[in-house]
Formats: structure tokens, sequence, C-alpha cells
């Protein structure tokens, strides 16, 4: 029923506070009928009104104001008890049950301490009644919310609801409305021959406060529900962030991993060539080498300045890029067979060459990780003439990808083979930002096709950068 305080300094303290408050409720509630006394008159004066002018509408304010005053009294006695368990509860670990049979004594005990003490009436069946419903609805909506104020709120409606019965004649016979006040009210409507009047609105009042607290407790659960499931969410969000941002984070150094492996090439020739230009005293050859190692070095500087350079663009032909993409294949393993084709004639193209082929080839390394039911994996390549620039065409025959799955597959940490889920994403973005476009279309069991679009060098390209 109650949630247990940790066994930390601020919470044991939190405890106590707690106990003392449920003390402070208590002495509120012995102090109530002495300080409400004027109101106790009041429904004196209220049920003889009812009996000098005849009008029965004084009775149903005078029972208004008894029931308010019992609920009010009751309310604070039982949340002072409450307070009380909640202390102990957490020192002695106490179970559900036992938590619900000692509120459930320690309530009845204050009330007959309260009436043999001080004469303070009570109704035992009404607020016994009203105490096994509040302590029901009390241990479903405190187990969610742990909310003292909104236990207040659905027990006062419980006592107010149930105080009604006390002033129907129809349940005299049955001990309830015992009390003087209450007794001078049914009196009063029995002289005035109200006591369907009375029955009435007992029950009229009874019902929906009764059904009130319920549907209040369960709107107070409900909320908890869905703030608990929003907290769950942020906090699931919030890993999935992180962990996308480790991922990204991944692939960074894995795209920075094959950009130092495409450097290791000039870097090989250039020592290669170094060593021979040692051993050569050929003149004619010394200017070969020489002009080797230069473009060694302009393909690195070319390297680095795409992957720096983000936006940065040159005019290339097609089987540049081609070239460069090709020499990142793995066309040595038997399991997988390319097929390569590539159009006459095609226009000069306008892009980021490194980037471009970087994203090129994540689309590659797709395809060739993707299961497939064949013996054999075969990729298609095939780089097309476009309207206003060029098509690449890659094309698998893997094991598909579903529709619903088609659009997602974007989003940033999306994966149908448990990979980063960044390859596409990452694709995506760098042909969209060299002015290209990219789209899949896809069949279960067949294969996937990926078409990416390049836009041909034309002056205007050059002016805008």
């Amino acid at each position: 029923m109650f949630r247990m305080c940790e066994t930390k300094y601020t919470e044991i303290k939190h405890c106590k506070i707690i106990m003392a408050e449920g003390i402070l409720l208590l002495f509120a509630g012995y102090a109530y009928p002495f300080l409400t006394q004027q109101f106790w008159f009041r429904i004196i004066i209220m049920i003889r009104e009812a009996i000098n002018t005849g009008d029965s509408g004084h009775l149903i304010l005078a029972s208004a104001t008894n029931n308010s005053l019992y609920a009010v009294q009751s309310t604070l006695i039982f949340m002072g008890n409450i307070f009380i368990i909640f202390y102990f509860a957490n020192k002695y670990k106490l179970d559900r049950y036992n938590i619900l049979l000692i509120s459930m004594i320690m309530n009845i005990a204050f009330h007959w301490f309260s009436y043999l003490t001080f004469k303070i009436c009570w109704e035992p069946i009404s607020t016994i009644l009203a105490l096994l419903v509040t302590l029901f609805l009390v241990d479903r909506t405190f187990n969610e919310t742990n909310s003292f104020v909104q236990v207040f709120i659905v027990s006062i409606q419980v006592f107010f609801g149930f105080y009604w019965l006390n002033i129907m004649p129809l349940f005299s016979s049955y001990g309830l409305g015992q009390s003087e006040s209450l007794y001078s009210i049914k009196n009063a409507g029995i002289y005035l021959n109200s006591e369907i009047v009375l029955n009435f609105v007992g029950i009229a009042f009874f019902l929906p406060f009764v059904i009130s607290a319920f549907i209040t407790a369960t709107l107070f659960i409900s909320f908890s529900h869905n703030i608990s499931v929003m907290k769950d969410n942020y906090e699931k969000e919030s890993k999935l962030k992180d962990m996308r941002a480790k991922a990204l984070e991944n692939r960074i150094y894995q795209e920075v991993k094959s950009l130092i492996h495409d450097l290791k090439t000039p870097l090989v020739t250039i020592r290669g060539l170094n060593s021979l230009i040692l051993s050569c005293k050929e003149q004619g050859k010394l200017a070969e080498y020489s002009q080797r190692i230069e473009n060694s070095v302009m393909k690195m500087s070319e390297m680095i300045s795409g992957f720096l350079y983000e936006t940065s663009r040159q005019r290339l032909k097609v089987s540049e890029l081609v070239n460069y993409i090709r020499a990142q294949l793995p066309l040595e393993d038997e399991n997988i067979k390319f097929h390569i084709e590539i159009e006459e004639g095609l226009p000069e193209i306008y892009i980021n060459k490194i980037r471009i082929a970087r994203a090129v080839i994540n689309i590659l390394e797709n395809a060739i990780n993707v299961p497939s039911a064949y013996q054999f994996k075969l990729i298609k390549f095939l780089v097309k003439s476009a309207d206003k620039g060029i098509s690449i065409i890659i094309e698998d025959n893997g094991i598909g990808i579903k529709e619903g799955d088609l659009l997602k597959i974007w989003e940033v940490g999306y994966s149908t083979n448990n990979t980063s889920g960044l390859g596409l994403p990452f694709a995506k973005a760098i042909i969209e930002d060299n002015g290209g476009s990219i789209e899949i279309s896809s069949v279960i069991g067949e294969g996937t096709k990926v078409i990416v679009f390049l836009p041909q060098f034309n002056d205007i390209n050059e002016q805008n950068d």
C-alpha cells in the first residue's frame, strides 16, 4: 500500500515529518467538534425552523451541515492515521494486508476514544462502511500515485457520501443515524411526513458522491500511470539518443578509418617511388617517378579536402568516380558476383568525389551484407545517363525489405539486419548535400534496388560555388 522510504537520512527525516503531521491531523480531528460548535447549534435551529414552518428544506440543509461536519472530522482522523501508519509501515516493513487491517482498527479505535473521552458523537456503522470503501480506494490510489492530497480528495467524498445514509428513516432499524442531531432530523421528518423526501435525498447524495470517489480514484490512477509511461518513454528515448550518438560516433570513426585506408595507397606509392629514385640513375625515369609522386600527393590532398570540406565540389568525369568506387569493392570474394555496366558518353558531374564515393560504398556495403536466399550474392552496379545528370543503380538479390519498413530505413539508428542503422541516412544526407537524390524500392524474396541521381556539371554549378 505504501512505498517504502529508503534508508537514506533525508528519506528517514521525511518519514518522521509525515509522522508529526499525522499526529497534528489527529489533534485537529479531536479539536474539530469544539471549534465548530456554532455550526452544531445552527443545525438545532434549522430543525426547529423546519418544524415551525413545515418546510422540509430546512431539514435537508441541516442534514447537509451535519454530514459535512462529520465528513471533515472523519477525514482528518483518517488522514492522521494514514500518516502515522505510513511511518510505521516503512519502519517495520509491513505488508499491505497488515497495513489495511491496522488502518481499520486504528480508525475505529480513535473514533471510540473520542466518543468515550470527549463525548464526540459518531456513527459506527456508516463510518465503518465508509472506511472499508475508502481503504479499498486508497490502497489502489496511493500505491499508484503516492500522493496524500489525492487520498484526501477521495476519502472526503466517500465519507460525505456514506453519511447521507444516516438521515434516511429507511435505515434507522439497521442502526444508522442514532446520534442526537441525526435522530432529531429524522423525527422532524416523520413529524412533517417527509420520510420519503429524506430517503430520496439520502440516496440522491450517497450514490453520486461514492461513484464520484471511484471515478476520481480511477482518474488519479490513470493520470499517474500516464505520467509513469511518459517518464519511461522519456528515459528510453534518452537512452536511445545516447545509443544513436555513440553509433554515430562509431560511424564517424569508421569513416575516418576508411579515409586513412584510402590514404595508404598513395603513401605506399610515394614510398616505393622514392626508393626507386634513390637507386635510379636515368634522368628520364626520375622525371616520370617525380610526376607519379606528384599525382599521389595531389590524390591525398584531394581526399583530405573532400573529407574536411563537405561543401566543396569539383567537375568530375564519371569514370573517375566509378574507378574510385571499384577500388573499394571486394571483387575477390567468390560468394559475391558483381555485374558492372557503365554507359558510354556520360556527362561530367559536379560533386564532392570523396564523400559521394563513401555514400555509394555505404549503399554497396548494405547490398553485400544483406542476407540472400541464393547460393551466390549478385550485385548489379549500373551507371546510366539521366535528365540533367546520371543515375547510379545498385541492385541485389537479397531477402528484400518490407513495404512498411521502406520509410523507416532513412531514420538514424533504424536497421533491418542488426547494423548501426547509420549507413543509409549518412548516404542520403551526403547525396542530397551534393544536389542529388536517392530512391529505394524492394520486393520481399527478390531483392532491393537503389537509384542515386547525381547532377551533371554546368556553368551555373561552378558560379554558385
